[in-house]
């Protein structure tokens, strides 16, 4: 807890959240990753590693699963809760470049990064890489604490095939799944 309150203290638009996710939420998020041994699922913004946990728990291999995170402090925390896990410390927006080693398909990107108390020119940055490098019959998994419709704009490849409302997270949470 101590580095996630850290990290949110150096970086409050990056982290976007007082709390940790909740097991309730990571379930969820968990729940819509498409499992394929010869693909990968990239988890951007893990924090304290909520969501990775639950990921190992469905039964992902820890070689099956790329996280990028950008506070230089989450990522210690990270490497050491997870040392069979490839960690990255880098920015969403460079996507692209921080995945260029990996030649398997990423077939679920998902998100804990604050996009809608980003930068715009940020977010959208971000949304073209995840656009670029998730594979066609892939999956994104984004949360939000806005309850507003209001789809991601640069996810015109994709539609949205679920939305559900998490109310055991402080604070309540949407998880919205494009496919």
């Amino acid at each position: 807890m101590f580095s996630f309150l850290k990290a949110l203290v150096n970086n409050p638009r990056e982290i976007g959240a007082l709390f940790p996710s909740s097991s309730f939420l990571a379930k969820e998020m968990a729940a819509h990753v498409v499992k394929n041994p010869q693909g990968v699922v990239v988890e951007l913004g893990a924090g304290t590693g909520v969501i990775t946990k639950e990921l190992l728990k469905t039964g992902l291999q820890p070689n099956n699963i790329i996280v990028v995170e950008s506070s230089k402090d989450l990522v210690k925390k990270l490497r050491r809760r997870f040392p069979a896990i490839r960690i990255i410390e880098g920015n969403a927006a460079e996507l692209m470049t921080l995945l260029t080693f990996e030649k398997r398909e990423v077939h679920t990107i998902i998100s804990s990064l604050p996009l809608r108390s980003l930068p715009k020119p940020i977010a959208e940055t971000i949304l073209k890489q995840i656009n670029l490098r998730l594979s066609k019959e892939g999956r994104y998994i984004q949360y939000t604490y806005s309850f507003n419709e209001n789809p991601f704009f640069s996810l015109a490849n994709f539609e949205r095939v679920a939305s559900k409302r998490i109310w055991m997270n402080l604070p309540p949470a949407r998880v919205e799944v494009w496919a």
